[in-house]
């Protein structure tokens, strides 16, 4: 595989859509230097192609999109990178994180779209999990720090005193060791399963349950049979309970009524007689109470109307009593205590309104004489408009109701006398009332008593029906099984033995790989160290994954013990081992790779290192690092070289082509 362009848009400081390319030379290797000041955006490359592959969180990529195109609104980032495979297809695959037509984008509102296209045609990614597990197993994650890594990484591995651990997982990661172990997961997953479901069926299992299945056919058969002598005896019931009937109806011309229906009617019939004495001794005390008064309720009216005329008319004549006194009396009102009209009456006018007023109350009320029929004082007569309201708010006048509910009661009863017809019945008819009844109340309870156990013998009947099919299932299930058993007990001596065959491959993979680890590693060291002649050999454990380092002499030199820079070439040459191990043909990228070493070992890197760390390799690098010096020794080794110019008035970042001192 050969990165062939990456482009980068609206991510940190570079703005616009900036395009890098990895040329290849004419003989299929690629090594491409790309200088740039530190901040000029070396490190966002490793990252922008990190982020493409793998995908990354909203936050991260809200964080480094471009200040200036943030403050616009626009968090539009952009990554793709045109990858040449293994194969010979040109694959291109293009992530973006869009915030869409939001004024004030936040993280959350990013959303990822990926675009892959691999030989000219759109792959489709509507599962992007599916995508992902396919871009792993092309570039596994665990194995990219082998090949994409940076001047901390360096440090970081020569700093380790103890990397056993560190070492364990890259190399297992290098050599798919994971992907072994999870197929022995598998397996063991599998083997379980099929021991859960798993038991030996003997031939004594196999009589058992064909003797089960004989005992519940015979039961089966009682049932039937039972079922069978049950039906015609319901049969038999139910002709002598129409034989019954029919006798009954010829006898009394009537439907016949069980005992029941008879009892129902003299409850009702009983029922009825009591309401109705009831309702007769209501009548009675309501006529002992007030029914005299209640006899003269139509004459109430009239007599009201002649109390109102005697106080009326007396009234009327009091008036005229002392119409003189009276007459004085609304004269005084006048003048007194005040005149209500400006002119004041002489005295002769004063008589004479007086006189007048006199004549006006003598002759006003004198046509209205009545009659004292009554001749009632106040007192008595209020006491007589009292007792006749009390006479019409009783309950006197209820007795109507009363009476029309006791003709209807009378009717009622009437009509059950009628209806039982035991009243006009000889002795004779009586008896034989008497024997169709209680023949044909033997009847229907015979009739029902049989019908429920025909209802319980049809449930038994049922379930031993699904139970024989059930273990008729059971035994076509067990013959299966009996046939397969052994064979299944061989999958899973075999799933064991694959399972052991697995442990043992890993064992002598890992031996082996490690094996060849520590040779790479070591002839990579030699190249680069200046202590080679020094060195002897590099071991490392293939159980524990100790690393152990050899003088001439066979004794042990402490990783603690090497420079600095020597640590750094170690690191720089397990990562070589570790790539070369793997097998894959993955681009190495290198950033800043020499920011700690001496100028012995700059020149070994530069000139043994580089032109051999792989078939396309990737250098980021200062122009203090690979100065113009060592881009000399490089330059017959280049298939091209750029730079990455930083404007730091708009932190704006290109790219152009050739390296610092080229035009």
């Amino acid at each position: 595989m050969k990165f062939i362009k990456l482009t980068i848009e609206n991510y940190k400081s570079f703005q616009f859509a900036t395009e890098i390319p990895f040329p290849v030379a004419d003989d299929g290797r690629s090594i491409f230097l790309i200088g740039g000041m530190n901040g000029a955006g070396k490190t966002s490359i490793m990252e922008a192609i990190n982020f493409c592959l793998y995908g990354a969180k909203q936050d991260e990529i809200f964080r480094s999109v471009n200040r200036r195109e943030k403050a616009r609104g626009n968090a539009n980032v952009v990554f793709e990178l045109v990858m040449e495979m293994d194969d010979g297809d040109e694959l291109i695959v293009k992530r973006s994180w869009s915030a869409g037509a939001v004024a004030e984008p936040k993280p959350r509102d990013l959303a990822e779209r990926l675009v892959v296209v691999r030989g000219g045609k759109r792959v489709s990614v509507q599962n992007r999990e599916m995508w992902q597990e396919y871009i792993r197993t092309a570039i596994p994650p665990g194995i990219t720090q082998f090949f994409f890594f940076d001047g901390e990484k360096i440090q970081e591995i020569a700093a380790d005193d103890h990397s056993e651990v560190r070492l364990k997982s890259s190399l297992e990661a290098a050599l798919g060791i994971q992907h072994i172990n999870r197929l022995a997961a598998d397996l063991t997953y599998i083997k379980q399963e099929e021991r859960k479901g798993f038991v030996a069926i003997s031939d004594e299992d196999m009589e058992f349950k064909q003797s089960e299945l004989k005992k519940e056919r015979g039961k089966l058969g009682r049932k039937q049979a039972e079922r069978s002598e049950l039906q015609a005896e319901l049969e038999d019931f139910q002709e002598q309970l129409a034989e019954a009937k029919k006798r009954f109806g010829a006898a009394f011309h009537a439907e016949p009524d069980s005992r029941e229906a008879l009892r129902a009617q003299e409850k009702q019939r009983i029922q009825i007689a009591n309401r109705l004495a009831q309702v007769e001794s209501e009548i009675r005390a309501l006529c002992e109470q007030v029914l005299p008064y209640a006899l003269a309720g139509r004459l109430f009216d009239d007599i009201r109307e002649q109390i109102e005329k005697e106080r009326d008319s007396s009234t009327g004549a009091v008036i005229r009593e002392h119409a003189a006194e009276l007459a004085q009396r609304l004269v005084r009102v006048v003048e007194e205590p005040e005149p209500i009209y400006r002119e004041r009456l002489s005295p002769e006018k004063m008589l004479e309104l007086e006189r007048r007023i006199v004549r006006l109350l003598q002759e006003g009320e004198g046509g209205n004489d009545v009659p004292k029929m009554l001749n009632l004082s106040d007192r008595d007569a209020a006491r007589v408009l009292n007792q006749m309201e009390t006479v019409e708010r009783s309950e006197v006048f209820l007795i109507q109701p009363l009476l029309e509910e006791k003709r209807e009661l009378e009717a009622q009863a009437r009509t059950l006398i009628g209806l039982s017809g035991l009243g006009g019945m000889s002795e004779s008819e009586r008896e034989l009332f008497d024997q169709l009844q209680a023949e044909m109340e033997s009847c229907s309870a015979q009739v029902g008593r049989k019908t429920e156990q025909l209802r319980l013998v049809e449930e038994d009947i049922f379930s031993l029906e699904k139970r024989i099919s059930e273990i008729e299932m059971e035994i076509e299930k067990l013959f299966a099984r009996h046939s397969v058993s052994k064979e299944r007990a061989e999958f899973i001596e075999e799933c064991d033995a694959i399972a052991g065959v697995l442990n043992q491959f890993i064992i002598r993979l890992r031996k082996n790989k490690v094996q060849l680890l520590q040779e790479k590693t070591f002839e990579m060291y030699r190249r680069l160290s200046s202590r080679g002649g020094l060195i002897k050999d590099i071991l490392i454990n293939d159980k524990t994954y100790e690393v152990r380092i050899l003088d001439r002499s066979g004794h042990e030199i402490r990783k603690s013990g090497l420079s600095a820079g020597e640590k750094e070439v170690f690191a720089v040459s397990l990562l070589w081992g570790l790539a070369q191990t793997s097998q894959l043909k993955l681009p190495i990228i290198i950033d800043t790779p020499l920011s700690r070493l001496d100028s012995m070992h700059r020149d070994n890197i530069v000139t043994n290192y580089f032109p051999n760390a792989g078939e396309q390799v990737v250098i980021l690098s200062t122009d203090t690092e690979i100065d113009a010096d060592y881009y000399r020794k490089l330059r017959p080794h280049l298939s091209g070289a750029g730079r990455l110019v930083f404007d730091q008035r708009q932190e704006l970042t290109t790219f152009s082509t050739g390296y610092f001192w080229e035009k």
